[in-house]
């Protein structure tokens, strides 16, 4: 691989992984502030259902971080050895196929259900289903590109 284009890699990777985290920063203190100020109703008529998608939809953000960090890292350690793509990756790019879509159908529902007063209402948007395929159509091109690579270690 070229030089330069191993150096956007890294440099794409470092972005990447500076944002997630400075991102987790930006929901715990959204977090803090939704607990602190009293945000979810708990004594409402659906407090604990609230509670809970509230809970699931910050669990959801906390995988699908953990995962596109080991990505990133996963991405940043097979520059230093050589190999960009690793089986590790596909596995990881196919539990974001499961965990995204997930991710994004709790978080577009968060505020309809966590934070209106009486009615908890689930939205249905196109957005899971756009990620699954986005996410699907990515790992499928990168596990094609891993076993060509492992292919051609074969061939040499």
């Amino acid at each position: 691989m070229e030089k330069k284009s191993i150096k956007a890699l890294k440099i794409v990777s470092t972005l990447t992984l500076i944002f997630i985290i400075a991102g987790i920063v930006l929901y715990g203190i959204q977090t803090y502030f939704v607990f602190a100020e009293d945000g979810i109703k708990l004594n409402s008529h659906h407090g604990g259902f609230k509670l809970a998608w509230f809970i699931a939809d910050r669990l959801l953000i906390l995988i699908t971080a953990g995962l596109l960090i080991a990505f990133a890292k996963n991405i940043l350690k097979s520059i230093k050895s050589g190999e960009i793509f690793n089986r590790c990756n596909v596995k990881i790019l196919f539990a974001l196929v499961i965990v995204l879509p997930l991710n994004t159908f709790v978080g577009d529902n968060v505020s309809t259900i966590c934070f209106a007063e009486d009615e908890c209402s689930l939205i249905i948007t196109d957005n899971p289903f756009i990620y699954t395929a986005v996410t699907l159509l990515v790992a499928l091109l990168y596990k094609l590109a891993y076993d060509t690579a492992e292919e051609q270690k074969l061939t040499v």
